[in-house]
């Protein structure tokens, strides 16, 4: 009994998975989903995703239609300001773009990834401030600790300025 509950309780998370859904796969548009896939810079073998999925409802994927849709959607995705977007959001970029462009688009990547890192970086120094004023809030005005506490709390203001300053720096990217 334990086993079917769980089996009942796994199906819709599995269907959730899918990369289709039965209307995607039956409506049949491979072109648009090649151009989606390519913009989210899915590689060749992605299709294949999309051959499980649709083979339960009887459908099989027109891959040479799709290639060239995802190779209309590669031109978006393999660009200089969508390798930073990549890089901002904590994303490598995937091996889709073409080698002519590969240097550019790294370091279009890293930059966007050494955003990433900074963000993470001012989002846990802003958490140890608030833990600090958190704490100095409970402590008795002459407790022995507001003192270290204090000084620890404006070094950690100062470092979060600097780096914001940084953010700056990263903010203002612009691309050919």
């Amino acid at each position: 009994m334990r086993h079917l509950f769980l089996a009942l309780f796994a199906l819709p998370l599995l269907a959730a998975c899918a990369s289709l859904s039965e209307d995607e796969c039956r409506a049949g548009d491979w072109h648009e989903i090649g151009v989606n896939d390519g913009t989210k810079g899915r590689t060749a073998d992605y299709v294949r995703t999309h051959a499980k999925a649709c083979a339960d409802y009887g459908v099989r994927p027109d891959v040479k239609t799709w290639e060239r849709g995802r190779q209309v959607g590669l031109t978006a995705y393999c660009t200089p300001q969508n390798a930073y977007r990549e890089g901002s959001r904590g994303r490598r970029l995937s091996p889709v773009c073409p080698a002519s462009d590969l240097a550019n688009l790294l370091a279009a990547n890293d930059r966007g990834l050494d955003l990433y890192d900074l963000e993470s970086e001012i989002d846990a120094m802003d958490r140890q401030i608030n833990d600090i004023r958190d704490t100095l809030a409970g402590l008795d005005v002459d407790d022995p600790q507001r003192s270290a506490l204090g000084a620890e709390l404006r070094f950690l203001q100062l470092r979060l300025l600097q780096l914001e300053a940084r953010r700056m720096r990263y903010t203002r990217v612009t691309f050919p």
